[in-house]
């Protein structure tokens, strides 16, 4: 059975687009928030009827949300986090190292508003990019998760009128 998960981070109170973005998910089964705002996240799961997952990010001053989030999808572990502690403006390596450490499978981050997906040591890194304050030059965009027993496939998307 493949487990499909939405990804989006970095949504700065902007709903509409977040929202506009999981619309064009279609069917999932989980929602993954990784980060500014966490209360946007709050506000998203009382509309979506999936679970949704969250971590505070840089912006979230007064959020009391965990800062590292490991979860376990379709048998897959997940470890989800903003990514400012981690210095991934500058590299991804010690990510890298704490999904080792947590044998984790996927790691979900944010914060620096561009969109990756790569592979890494066995480690999936996806990083949705941000639906409301992409970086010129990048469009608005989200991410999709699909697992299966013997697949983790990540995707990214990009938000059109933006």
């Amino acid at each position: 059975m493949l487990v499909r998960v939405g990804v989006i981070s970095d949504t700065h109170g902007a709903m509409s687009t977040a929202v506009q973005a999981i619309h064009k998910m279609g069917k999932i089964d989980a929602l993954i928030h990784a980060g500014d705002l966490y209360s946007d996240a709050l506000r998203i799961s009382t509309v979506v009827k999936v679970p949704v997952y969250a971590v505070p990010g840089n912006c979230d001053v007064l959020s009391h949300g965990p800062e590292e989030l490991i979860i376990t999808l379709g048998g897959c572990k997940i470890f989800i986090t903003h990514g400012h502690y981690y210095r991934v403006k500058s590299t991804l390596q010690l990510l890298c190292y704490r999904a080792q450490e947590l044998q984790a499978q996927v790691v979900v981050f944010g914060h620096t508003h561009i969109p990756v997906n790569i592979s890494e040591n066995n480690v999936r890194l996806i990083n949705p990019g941000s639906t409301s304050r992409p970086p010129s030059g990048i469009k608005a965009s989200y991410g999709i998760l699909d697992i299966g027993s013997n697949v983790i496939k990540g995707e990214l998307f990009f938000l059109q009128n933006l």
